[in-house]
């Protein structure tokens, strides 16, 4: 096994699970035991993302910390949290590593799970799993990636919630955006129109993942129409603001259903129904 050191961090590698076009993941363990990835970039000329990454990681995590403070103030249950940082990956560490080439190393978790392979990308559910999700798992699904959307736009960023850039914890409900190495940064607020193709692209990969086709307006089985209508309307670009677009959302959803836990479910996609 390979060892990996910076400064007074050491981290054990372990086999690759990934590979983009600008790093290789790998799990690792730090000195106290606990799984984490390794991300590293393939090249020097890709040192840029990365550091993009750790910064725009550290600013959601304080912008976070900002928020929870000020909930703190005035929430009636303690018990209730805002639980922005389940969003996006835990910076652990990061650096430029001489010993692998001058490259830069960032090493990420995901906060209360404890084995990062629980978080399974959104695409995998069809594409290699060849399930999809009914109606009412679908629904945490996109109302959480409006909440992190809404919490990213609020901060100036834009990143692309597609389906294999969201992962989720099916047991846990979490929902999260892996890869912010893309991330646009904007010194205000993000205009109307990169929300609504942010907006667009994350409802396309739950439509995706109802095994409805975006073209058509299909689903497999379309017993909640009021439902799979809106999410459509969210993935054709019918929505420029984020915050608006999750008060809508939230609004036609407890009107359908009881807000309770749903467990994760899945069904075979139509083709294999059909077969």
């Amino acid at each position: 096994m390979i060892e990996i050191r910076n400064d007074f961090h050491l981290y054990q590698v372990g086999k690759q699970v990934a590979e983009t076009g600008t790093y290789r993941l790998y799990l690792c363990r730090d000195e106290a035991g606990s799984q984490c990835l390794l991300q590293i970039a393939l090249a020097t000329a890709n040192n840029g993302g990365l550091q993009r990454t750790a910064y725009v990681l550290k600013e959601l995590e304080r912008y976070a910390d900002e928020l929870e403070e000020e909930y703190a103030r005035v929430k009636k249950d303690p018990e209730a949290m805002l639980n922005y940082k389940l969003g996006f990956p835990e910076l652990v560490d990061s650096f430029v590593s001489q010993e692998q080439g001058a490259r830069h190393i960032n090493i990420l978790a995901f906060r209360n799970v404890g084995d990062v392979r629980s978080m399974v990308p959104l695409s995998n559910i069809t594409a290699k799993d060849r399930l999809r999700v009914d109606e009412r798992t679908s629904a945490w699904i996109m109302g959480k990636l409006l909440k992190l959307l809404v919490f990213a736009f609020s901060e100036g960023f834009s990143i692309e919630a597609t389906g294999n850039n969201v992962l989720i914890e099916p047991k846990l409900h979490y929902v999260l955006i892996f890869d912010w190495s893309t991330a646009q940064v904007f010194p205000e607020a993000v205009p109307r129109e990169t929300q609504s193709l942010q907006i667009s692209k994350a409802a396309q990969a739950v439509v995706v993942v109802l095994g409805g086709e975006l073209e058509t307006g299909t689903f497999p089985d379309n017993s909640t129409k009021a439902y799979t209508d809106f999410v459509l309307h969210l993935a054709r670009g019918g929505m420029r603001d984020a915050e608006q677009a999750h008060k809508e959302f939230y609004a036609l959803v407890d009107a359908l259903w009881e807000r309770k836990y749903h467990p994760f479910t899945t069904k075979p996609l139509r083709n294999e129904e059909e077969n």
